[in-house]
């Protein structure tokens, strides 16, 4: 009797549903010892927000050299001890658990789906090849490589020995050659060193320490903007009011003066990060060790971890092996700043915390755009005297493995303004009582895929004006914040939402969308929804789609008011929109063309089913959008002369890659169309 053969990953799946099966039965076993032995209800909500009433004055006096460091100081606050962390019931981690293996359950199909269009492609590529076709498939299956998601090899801290490290370095050995700032004599005499002093001369005191911090990075290292402000804000170098518009002007002066050059990238309309020549770079390290701001570099000009005159400490790759990270070598009391430039594993900063009451910036994460520099954290738990950092503005843990969660000390950070977590692929939960973060105004906790619902206070962050990384999924909502809820956030100017919830109601989406007032920046990444899932729900009645369809037109109309409802509503001005993985053949009407009338930015990317833009409009519509992405939209039919000359007549920017159907632009190679102007 012949047997038939298994299907790829069956045997997985099979193991998926004997799982889901016993957590099932788990969660039905569980269920009468909760009606049997309700929780206690008194203990829920004895916990009460304490606000800062006191505002430090700046010193007065003082020398030259000590009116570089910034005096702006917030008052001192009085915190209330947090209550003690529930434990997590055997119901809430069954539903936990169910969550997570539906997860990896949608997951191993797309997985699958992948490895046989990929196989599928290849066979079809590497068929009949001939030399002509070479350009072309080496092309395509480079494309192919770029869907495959990347997988990190974990890397573990000098365990074995040196070999080990070098793989983990691609065989590489640094080699450190005198900097151009260690030869005073010769790089004193040049034209470039007099043009940066008289600059640097000409500069208030925001523009000095501003231009002093880039000594921090390496030579040619390339800074973002947005890393930029968030930093300085922290310093107290820049107003945290209308931060954006001065750190834009600090970094145009400065390239005006040559100090900085923008890295061109022709996928946008201006520059978004910037680097510093090397003769400057020089010349402001030379600077800034002379004033004591910022000093990374040792006698021979190797880059080591020193504490400067101005108490701050510049973590560089080797600093974990150092005498300098002992409590005694360093005497770390009194440091305002920690920031990793290079260093892989920066947990022994840790044991510093308990001495650390002057401390305003903690940057451990990354600080570069890219994913190459792998940070981890072998022992997550000294996390716990977080609470300790009482002066603390700026908590940076980007892109660090094996932190999986946030211990609940770090509520107690009263004076922190950010809070970055992004790529922190090991992050589980928020702790719930992040409210009590008072003062902060940015949080990111986007790539962290562990994440899988939003703790309930995160809506009561009245000063929230960025949120990036939030999820709707299908948890408790008793215990979670919905996106509705955020519509207590009167300030968020940011959002970014990743849509993991199969029933998504689309009147949630509009009590959710009527309340952000402030918004200029969406973002929304539709994810987990089969396919089969997707056609039940296209079944909704027209009064449904009216609701969604309404709801989002208030993004982009401004109210001249309600009767009644006092002084004019300034309604909603979105200026950018992203989407991705956009689920529907259809965009809803709202989202055509000739409704975006205030919208700048606009971007599409993925969406296997979307064929059109809608309706071919007679004339040109009034639509805003000036720069358009459309990407991996292979359904997508549109002619060049109707995408720029009706559907979007003030576009200046194109950018269209794998939509074969967006027929006759004057892209070049890359995909890129960009207006010329003078």
């Amino acid at each position: 009797m012949a047997s038939s053969q298994p299907q790829p990953g069956s045997h997985e799946n099979h193991i998926i549903s004997q799982i889901l099966d016993v957590l099932k039965k788990l969660q039905e076993l569980q269920n009468p010892i909760n009606r049997s032995n309700p929780p206690d209800s008194t203990s829920a909500g004895n916990w009460s927000l304490v606000t800062s009433a006191s505002v430090g004055n700046p010193p007065s006096g003082g020398s030259g050299a000590d009116n570089l460091v910034g005096n702006t100081q917030l008052g001192r606050t009085q915190s209330t001890p947090l209550p003690q962390r529930k434990e997590v019931s055997l119901d809430e981690l069954i539903r936990k658990i169910q969550s997570h293996v539906n997860q990896l359950k949608r997951d191993g199909i797309k997985l699958e789906d992948l490895q046989h269009h990929v196989e599928k492609e290849l066979r079809r590529h590497l068929t009949n090849l001939t030399q002509d076709d070479l350009k072309d498939n080496s092309r395509n299956i480079f494309n192919l490589m770029c869907q495959v998601p990347l997988l990190p090899d974990k890397q573990k801290k000098g365990a074995s020995d040196a070999q080990e490290d070098d793989e983990y370095r691609g065989g590489r050995v640094d080699v450190y050659l005198p900097g151009i700032h260690k030869n005073k004599a010769d790089l004193t005499q040049t034209e470039t060193y007099a043009s940066v002093i008289k600059n640097f001369k000409s500069l208030d005191i925001q523009h000095m320490l501003c231009l002093l911090s880039f000594a921090v990075f390496p030579e040619n290292g390339v800074m973002n903007k947005t890393m930029l402000m968030y930093w300085w804000m922290a310093e107290g170098f820049l107003p945290v009011e209308d931060a954006g518009t001065s750190v834009a002007k600090i970094l145009e002066d400065f390239k005006k003066m040559g100090l900085i050059e923008p890295v061109e990238d022709e996928r946008k309309m201006e520059p978004a990060s910037y680097k510093m020549p090397p003769l400057v770079h020089s010349a402001v390290v030379r600077l800034s060790t002379s004033v004591g701001l910022f000093d990374i570099y040792d006698e021979k000009g190797k880059p080591a971890m020193k504490k400067s005159e101005k108490k701050k400490v510049c973590l560089v790759e080797g600093s974990s092996s150092k005498d300098e990270t002992k409590i005694t070598k360093m005497q770390p009391g009194d440091i305002e700043t920690v920031f990793n430039v290079s260093e892989r594993f920066p947990d022994f900063t840790f044991k510093w915390f308990k001495l650390m009451k002057t401390l305003k910036v903690l940057y451990l994460g990354r600080w570069e755009r890219t994913a190459k520099r792998h940070i981890e954290v072998e022992s997550p738990e000294l996390m716990k005297n977080l609470n300790s950092l009482s002066e603390l503005r700026l908590l940076s843990l980007q892109g660090i493995s094996r932190i999986e969660r946030l211990d609940d000390s770090v509520c107690k950070l009263r004076k922190l303004i950010i809070l970055d977590l992004r790529a922190c692929y090991n992050l589980e939960k928020l702790p719930e009582k992040i409210d009590s973060l008072e003062n902060l105004i940015y949080l990111d906790i986007s790539e962290c895929y562990m994440i899988d619902r939003m703790p309930k206070r995160l809506a009561w962050l009245e000063k929230l004006e960025v949120l990036k990384g939030f999820v709707v999924s299908d948890a408790d909502e008793e215990t979670t914040c919905r996106l509705i809820d955020l519509k207590h956030l009167e300030r968020l100017k940011k959002l970014s939402v990743t849509i993991n919830k199969t029933d998504f109601d689309v009147n949630k989406l509009k009590e959710a969308l009527v309340g952000l007032k402030a918004l200029e920046n969406l973002k929304v990444a539709w994810g987990g929804i089969s396919k089969d899932q997707k056609e039940k729900k296209t079944g909704m009645d027209h009064q449904a789609k009216s609701v969604v369809k309404n709801a989002v037109k208030a993004l982009f109309r401004q109210h001249a008011g309600r009767h009644g409802d006092g002084p004019a509503n300034p309604g909603y001005r979105l200026h950018k929109l992203d989407l991705q993985c956009f689920p529907d053949a259809e965009l809803p009407e709202w989202l055509q063309p000739r409704n975006l009338i205030t919208l700048k930015k606009l971007y599409i990317k993925g969406g296997t089913e979307l064929s059109g833009l809608g309706e071919l409009p007679t004339v040109p519509t009034h639509c805003g959008v000036e720069v358009l992405r459309l990407k991996f939209l292979p359904k997508l039919q549109v002619e060049w002369r109707d995408l720029k000359g009706l559907y979007f007549p003030k576009m200046e920017l194109l950018e269209k890659y794998q939509c074969p159907r967006v027929a006759l632009c004057p892209c070049d190679g890359k995909g890129i169309w960009k207006v010329n102007k003078p």
